[in-house]
């Protein structure tokens, strides 16, 4: 293994974070981790609205390893490691996955299923892990509730709509302002497609697909441009769960609706998780699931990949909305 490595960091800008590849140390494993030769890394939107605060006069600014799940062999094993070698092919979440080699705690790998490829491999682990802390741990979906995944296409909505399914809600309606994409969201799962282009008209939809009643569970990616229609469309006892802000972090919300329906608001997110809380979020969904993605049950869902070097271009190509699923740079083993 060669003593450096090809590494993506996050750079401090005048308009926020600017992505540089750099030559960085190859790391080493301390107990109980493993150091990974990546073979591809998904890529996530979260990094990019972090990215856009990350200024020289913001704290903490300095460059920052780039990344956060990966897909590859393993090639080194620190001391109290066990049931894992040299050369298996494993998945996970870890700070720095946009390099050659990243370092894992042994707790947060997952084996990739027989026959499933790098870059599919590389697009389940942080949007099911999201995806399952969402829903299943947080929201406490029951089977035969109604669960709604707004911003369906994301990457953590089309995890959210298959385990939604895989669990037993129903119905499962799921969100988008492209009418095109319809056809796939039902295909994962969603009984129901809702479009949402003009705000406000699309809850007279979600209601007649809920019988009136509305939904119990909300999976949302959007942010503060739904927050009225969503709590318009909540049931009685009925949970949100704000995973992603994707289009604004500030919405109206009635209070008094909220009372009226004893309705909860429930935010997510692993900024301020410790290592423990974040390792104990793949542990439990791999413990719960990781079975039924080996056994094809829920699928990850691949977009397109771009080589490890055309970062900028993966990221303007998510900007674009154009993308069903998951975005995964592939790194080449022979350029190591």
């Amino acid at each position: 293994m060669s003593q450096t490595m090809k590494a993506w960091f996050a750079v401090p800008g005048a308009e926020g974070a600017v992505f540089e590849l750099r030559e960085a140390p190859a790391p080493t494993a301390g107990p109980g981790q493993v150091v990974v030769a990546v073979r591809a890394a998904g890529t996530n939107r979260g990094e990019l609205i972090r990215g856009a605060a990350l200024r020289p006069a913001s704290a903490p600014a300095n460059p920052a390893r780039a990344g956060t799940e990966f897909a590859g062999e393993i090639s080194a094993l620190g001391d109290g490691v066990s049931g894992w070698k040299p050369g298996d092919r494993v998945m996970g979440r870890a700070v720095g996955s946009y390099a050659q080699y990243v370092v894992a705690a042994q707790r947060a790998l997952m084996r990739i299923p027989d026959g499933m490829g790098w870059a599919e491999a590389a697009s389940i682990p942080n949007v099911f892990v999201t995806a399952h802390d969402a829903l299943v741990t947080n929201a406490a979906a029951k089977p035969g509730e109604s669960v709604m995944v707004t911003a369906g296409p994301s990457g953590v909505g089309t995890a959210t709509i298959q385990i939604a399914r895989h669990i037993g809600a129903t119905p499962v309606l799921a969100t988008t302002r492209t009418p095109a994409k319809a056809v796939t969201l039902r295909g994962l799962g969603a009984h129901e497609v809702v479009e949402t282009r003009e705000a406000g008209k699309w809850v007279d939809a979600v209601m007649r697909a809920t019988s009136g009643r509305g939904v119990d569970v909300i999976i949302d990616h959007v942010g503060g441009p739904m927050l009225a229609d969503n709590i318009q469309v909540l049931a009685l006892k009925g949970r949100l769960v704000s995973v992603g802000r994707n289009a604004g972090r500030v919405g109206d919300c009635d209070l008094d609706e909220i009372a009226r329906k004893r309705a909860s608001i429930l935010g997510v997110t692993f900024r301020t998780r410790t290592p423990e809380e974040s390792l104990a979020c793949s542990e439990r969904f791999a413990a719960h699931l990781l079975g039924a993605v080996a056994s094809g049950l829920l699928k990850p869902v691949l977009d397109r990949t771009f080589p490890f070097e055309g970062l900028r271009d993966a990221h303007k190509y998510m900007l674009s909305d154009a993308q069903t699923g998951k975005i995964v740079l592939t790194v080449d083993a022979g350029g190591r």
